[in-house]
């Protein structure tokens, strides 16, 4: 009995000293780089472009390109679709001010996932645990051994990112068969993240920020073209917010995607920027003509 006592209580320690202080490298990695985005975003004085998103957004949008053809300097703040879509429009508030613009790229899953995911636990319990109040007991303990899995298993990468925030010279594809297969969508309704949308609206009303929602690019399946979800979410968003684009039109072939169906390459990346650029020229009198 004292044995299994004891037992419980360094399972106890144990779990108190890695919530205090043990360091996901993975976590650290996205911190960082969303400081480098936040302190770029500040630099700009002038009015500015903000595209915000998880990972698919730092590979999609060249803001680099987008700056130069529109006139007004755009910032990438791509990050993680693990944070979940709250964690991710908090991070895009603290770089927007009035006269800027905001284009929302969410991916399919955040819509049916929580406002403050796996991956916002982790931060939070690293550089925020005021925040953790956002989790119940029994949220904080599933997310806690959902991230200690998964640090086990990051593979820490290397990508050659802009100051402005997106990737740059990803060629090649290596979207392995396993990962070639279509994404399994839930029936759309509107939950706490279609509210916390609406709230964003209001938000940029009330500082007279231009908001735009747009969708994420992912390849093409002939089984997509009978998806209600995505009808379902098109009707949702038209309604409420000005839409960059439909779903379809940022369906591409796997030639255009790199390691995620999420994910583009070089080839992916020029063509979305450009259908960017001609969507935000029919709603602006700012740039010059896409060059293709």
């Amino acid at each position: 009995m004292e044995f299994l006592i004891g037992l419980v209580l360094v399972g106890c320690g144990v779990v108190v000293l890695y919530s205090r202080y043990y360091k996901s490298r993975r976590i650290e990695i996205l911190q960082q780089m969303l400081v480098e985005k936040q302190a770029y975003a500040a630099a700009i004085s002038e009015n500015k472009m903000v595209i915000a998103g998880g990972s698919e957004v730092l590979y999609s949008f060249d803001t680099d390109f987008l700056s130069e053809h529109l006139g007004i300097r755009a910032v990438n703040l791509g990050s993680n679709i693990g944070f979940g879509a709250g964690f991710i429009i908090d991070q895009a508030k603290l770089c927007l001010k009035k006269g800027d613009t905001l284009v929302l790229s969410l991916a399919y899953g955040l819509y049916n996932r929580p406002l403050y995911d796996v991956f916002a636990y982790e931060y939070f319990r690293m550089y925020d645990r005021r925040q953790l109040c956002r989790f119940t007991w029994k949220e904080r303990a599933y997310y806690m051994m959902k991230n200690f899995v998964l640090n086990m298993r990051f593979e820490e990468k290397s990508f050659d990112m802009s100051p402005s925030g997106f990737y740059r010279n990803i060629s090649g594809s290596e979207l392995p068969a396993h990962k070639r297969v279509p994404l399994q969508f839930a029936d759309f309704e509107e939950n706490a993240v279609t509210a916390h949308l609406l709230a964003l609206k209001k938000y940029c009303v009330l500082h007279q920020i231009e908001l735009f929602l747009t969708y994420p690019d992912t390849v093409y399946f002939e089984s997509y073209e009978r998806e209600q979800f995505f009808y379902e979410l098109d009707v949702f968003l038209k309604q409420h917010f000005e839409v960059l684009g439909s779903a379809d039109e940022y369906m591409y072939d796997s030639e255009y995607f790199y390691n995620s169906v999420y994910h583009v390459n070089q080839g992916g990346q020029q063509k979305r920027t450009n259908k960017m650029l001609r969507e935000l020229r029919r709603r602006s009198a700012r740039g010059s003509e896409a060059v293709d």
